[in-house]
């Protein structure tokens, strides 16, 4: 019942009160003294009577204005319990919303055993059409998006918008995990097509996480959780798909979590961290150089691989000092080895420090290290995320003696732009071009990559090299250096000075 409904009732009998009171007072004079004069009485009743009407008109008045006034009260109340649980750009149900109806269903799939799927949405490149036309298209791509999630829902389903570009969908009583794929490549296929905004066509894909709960999930904050983790799955997938939710996922981001906090406090003590370092030949099989390599013994964690701490350092922060580290050591081993050059591998994150050249000087000058013995390993994402930077910090690096070599040459498309755009001094060809090669196979792109390197003055290296056919397959290419397991892995320092030394001792001896 509203509040003009409650104050109703009130207000009448109020107002009958009062004109009842005004009555038995008036009637009460008038008896006291008609016993004189009945006159007085016929003067007073009308005056009694106007009074009573006035006061009826009076409050009916005053009642018709509060009522007024508390109608607009529960309107605005209605309004701000709307915007409370709603998003204003969309009017889809927001993450307050989303939550509370997730622990309703959660509450029906524990005390009656329904199902209840929840769907995590993220749009994939939404910041291009940001960027490209405006934040109004923008909003529009996102006020369009809802538009067709809702157009795919059932009346039991919600779909709710808790982000710039994320989007949730409570997919209630699926039948089973078939059904919750079908609403996945549903909403794939709907998003896919393309959006018209302001006049101009755009196209956006989207990644979706689906999770299914069961009785044992605790909470709405729980099962919000694993679809996001299966959303950045998807992601991490490809893009433009979807995946349903496992416990290895689970697993792999408690796994994650663990890295992150082992390795900032690795990063204090820096005792666990340690580089190895694995030779790189000339064709000769004479060691030119050496390439520096993370490697990390957690005493709880057991061995943890650059493959895991890297991506994982960069996604928390720790780049910039992990890369120092790293760089720092590197100098080290240099200065051990001063015939040798030592290459060290650079994150794309690190190219994002305004000083990055500096540091590098600064750091080979603290540990007396010529900068032309150290050799800056760099991939294409280098180029792809730091195109604009990178160009005039390469030019700066190799101005002060450091050589630059572009890694895992060979597996990305447009490779051989960047040795037009960037000053490069060496390629290491990737070991996935010589898997499962034979030396009589085509080695057409391989010759044809040594020579256009060969062509631009730039050294040509075949990594990855575990077998002697791969090795007269780079040879015949005619590649300058060979790294890679079948001379040796990656070795501590001391194993390094013994290798060096056998290899020294058979030089000598077929000299």
């Amino acid at each position: 019942m509203g509040y003009s409904r409650k104050l109703g009732p009130p207000i009448v009998s109020a107002a009958v009160a009062t004109i009842a009171l005004t009555s038995f007072a008036t009637v009460t004079i008038v008896r006291g003294e008609a016993g004189r004069d009945l006159s007085l009485f016929a003067a007073i009743w009308p005056i009694t009577l106007t009074s009573a009407v006035a006061v009826i008109l009076v409050m009916s008045f005053l009642y018709k204005s509060l009522v007024e006034l508390v109608h607009e009260l529960e309107c605005r109340e209605q309004v701000a319990q709307h915007q409370a649980m709603h998003d204003q750009l969309t009017g889809l149900a927001n993450r307050a919303l989303l939550e509370d109806r997730l622990n309703q269903a959660l509450t029906r799939v524990r005390r009656d055993g329904a199902t209840v799927a929840l769907l995590a949405l993220d749009l994939d490149r939404f910041k291009q059409v940001n960027d490209s036309l405006g934040h109004a298209a923008g909003d529009l791509l996102v006020q369009q998006v809802g538009e067709r999630l809702n157009a795919l829902l059932r009346e039991t389903d919600t779909v709710a918008r808790i982000g710039g570009d994320e989007f949730a969908i409570i997919q209630s009583a699926p039948k089973n995990e078939a059904d919750v794929r079908r609403l996945c490549a549903r909403v794939i296929e709907a998003l896919g097509q393309p959006f018209l905004l302001r006049g101009r066509e755009a196209r956006v894909g989207v990644s979706v996480g689906a999770v299914i709960a069961g009785k044992e999930t605790a909470d709405a904050a729980e099962l919000i959780r694993k679809a996001d983790i299966t959303m950045y799955r998807a992601k991490s997938s490809g893009r433009n798909c979807y995946r349903v939710f496992s416990r290895e996922m689970d697993a792999a981001v408690q796994r994650r979590d663990q890295i992150e906090a082992a390795l900032r406090e690795a990063m204090q003590r820096q005792d666990a961290l340690d580089l190895h370092y694995q030779p790189q030949l000339d064709s000769r099989g004479t060691v030119i150089g050496v390439e520096a390599l993370l490697r990390w013994q957690d005493p709880f964690l057991g061995e943890v691989s650059p493959g895991e701490a890297v991506p994982i350092a960069e996604e928390c922060g720790l780049m910039d000092q992990l890369g120092e580290f790293i760089f720092r050591r590197a100098c080290k081993a240099a200065r051990r080895w001063p015939e040798l050059s030592v290459a060290v591998n650079l994150s794309p994150m690190q190219f994002r420090r305004e000083d990055l050249p500096q540091q590098l000087q600064r750091i080979a000058a603290e540990e007396e290290v010529s900068c032309d013995q150290i050799e800056l390993e760099i991939t294409e994402s280098v180029f792809v995320e730091n195109g604009e930077t990178c160009a005039p910090w390469i030019a700066h690096l190799r101005a002060s003696g450091f050589r630059v070599a572009l890694d895992d040459f060979g597996t990305g498309y447009s490779s051989l732009s960047y040795l037009r755009r960037f000053q490069i001094d060496k390629i290491k060809l990737d070991g996935s071009l010589l898997d499962g090669a034979q030396p009589s196979d085509d080695i057409g792109f391989l010759s044809a990559a040594v020579t256009v390197g060969h062509a631009m003055q730039i050294e040509v290296v075949a990594e990855g090299i575990s077998s002697k056919q791969q090795e007269q397959m780079a040879l015949e290419a005619g590649c300058d250096g060979l790294q890679g397991n079948l001379y040796a892995p990656a070795l501590a320092p001391d194993e390094l000075s013994a290798f060096l030394r056998r290899k020294r001792g058979r030089l000598a001896d077929a000299a």
